[in-house]
């Protein structure tokens, strides 16, 4: 009833004498009416200024989860290396370890290295092999120095042969000479005997002369005889001393060629013994490193969070994962997941405000300002490729802003808590981005040119 007399004409009791008449005063506006009209155009216009000029920023939203930037900081699983029982345990879980400290001992059950006293004994043969070879070495510096000795020998008894050689060409020489001399005797004493016999045969010399003269032409005779006979002998001595001299040589050659085939053979021996050497030491080295193999030793310095392998006794694979370690994270980052329609829109350097669980926080994706218990962070990487599972999903890892509030401690903010990004784009007014959304466009995003990031993303990651 009062919202009809709200619209119910309003008829004067008197008409004053003013000129007016009762029409015009009956089609008045109300002033209640008028007010509320007021009202609703300065709405109207407040609506468009907000609309046109109060800024919105766009955003992409994802979900993901606490990571740590640097990968030997991110949780590691220890695995078994070797085929093996589980002897004992030496950790609990939530322990904290140094990288080293022994995590459990396997026993070895490949047959191979069942021996207990396999390195020992193996240690044994490569020391005798090693032994074996410093004796052979040994001998091969003694047949060196043999060869040497040997080469000495030949040159002197060659170098003897030699000055018997010239010595025999010496005799030869004389002997020759002699010879050379004899024959002039004798053929002197020939022509003498032959003149004293004319004068013989004439009866001018007596028989006693002849027959003296005879015997000079006799000894002449027997004197070339001799000395052709020394002579011959000389040449057969000096041939002698010649062959001497080539057979000192070759004798003193073969003797040298001998020791050099021992030495030959002797360092064939060390490099068979080398050979098993190095398979010893290759055996020797594996089953150490079998044995060490067997202590499984923490990676890293962390928190054992998970033992997967609880009984000793058991029997595992080698690769198979028996515990869990958390480093201690000093470069936290955050992992988002976002959808490949959005991977396009965003580029490393860009903006992105974080809210983690286990911290309450309100964020207004339009207006990161206002938000309140989140965290500033800077997209770092972003995958070429979607996640392993094919699911057309990119993987964002953000990391903290400099510039923002600092990020929770690692002891309070662990790796793996689930964590939301508003990762942002374009600041535009808010009635644009309405407009965008009832007609479902995407939002409009600024790409760095070639690839290089803007001096504004520059400033910020610094």
């Amino acid at each position: 009833m009062k919202l009809m007399s709200l619209f119910k004409p309003h008829i004067p009791q008197s008409i004053p004498n003013h000129g007016l008449s009762y029409s015009l005063t009956a089609v008045r506006t109300s002033r209640s009416m008028r007010v509320f009209a007021f009202l609703l155009l300065f709405l109207l216009v407040s609506l468009i200024i907000v609309l046109v000029g109060i800024p919105w920023v766009q955003t992409v939203n994802g979900d993901g989860q606490v990571t740590a930037l640097i990968p030997n900081q991110r949780p590691q699983t220890v695995q078994a290396q070797i085929k093996g029982r589980l002897e004992k345990w030496y950790v609990t879980e939530g322990q904290f370890v140094q990288a080293g400290d022994t995590i459990a001992i396997l026993e070895d059950i490949d047959s191979k290295f069942l021996d207990f006293n396999l390195i020992e004994n193996q240690s044994k043969q490569l020391e005798a092999l090693k032994e074996r070879k410093n004796q052979i070495e040994m001998q091969v510096q003694v047949f060196r120095q043999q060869v040497e000795a040997e080469r000495n020998a030949r040159e002197a008894g060659v170098m003897a042969s030699k000055q018997k050689l010239q010595q025999s060409i010496q005799k030869r020489i004389a002997a020759e000479a002699t010879v050379k001399q004899a024959e002039l005797d004798y053929d002197i004493a020939k022509t003498r005997f032959e003149d004293r016999k004319q004068l013989f045969e004439k009866g001018l010399r007596s028989q006693r002369d002849f027959e003296r003269d005879r015997m000079d032409l006799q000894r002449s005779e027997v004197s070339l005889t001799k000395a052709q006979t020394d002579a011959e002998g000389a040449r057969r001595n000096e041939q002698e001393e010649r062959s001497n001299v080539i057979n000192k040589e070759s004798e003193g050659s073969s003797k040298i060629f001998k020791v050099m085939s021992d030495e030959t053979k002797a360092m064939e021996t060390i490099a068979s013994l080398e050979n098993s050497i190095a398979k010893g030491t290759s055996e020797l080295n594996t089953a150490l490193a079998r044995r060490n193999a067997a202590i499984v030793r923490s990676p890293v310095n962390g928190k054992v969070v998970r033992l997967l392998t609880l009984g000793s006794g058991e029997t595992l694979k080698q690769g198979q994962e028996i515990a869990i370690i958390v480093p201690d994270a000093n470069s936290l980052a955050v992992e988002l997941m976002i959808s490949g329609n959005d991977a396009p829109l965003l580029s490393v350097g860009r903006k992105v405000r974080l809210q983690f669980d286990g911290f309450p926080g309100f964020q207004i994706s339009g207006w990161p300002s206002v938000s309140v218990g989140t965290f500033g962070g800077i997209i770092s990487v972003i995958d070429a490729v979607d996640d392993e599972k094919s699911s057309g999903k990119f993987r964002v890892v953000v990391r903290p802003d400099p510039n923002d509030e600092q990020w929770p401690e690692s002891k309070y903010l662990r790796p793996g808590t689930r964590s939301l990004g508003w990762m942002q784009l374009n600041t535009v007014t808010l009635g644009f981005e309405l407009w965008r959304q009832f007609n479902g466009f995407p939002p409009t995003v600024d790409k760095p040119k070639d690839g290089k990031k803007s001096k504004k993303d520059d400033e910020s990651e610094e």
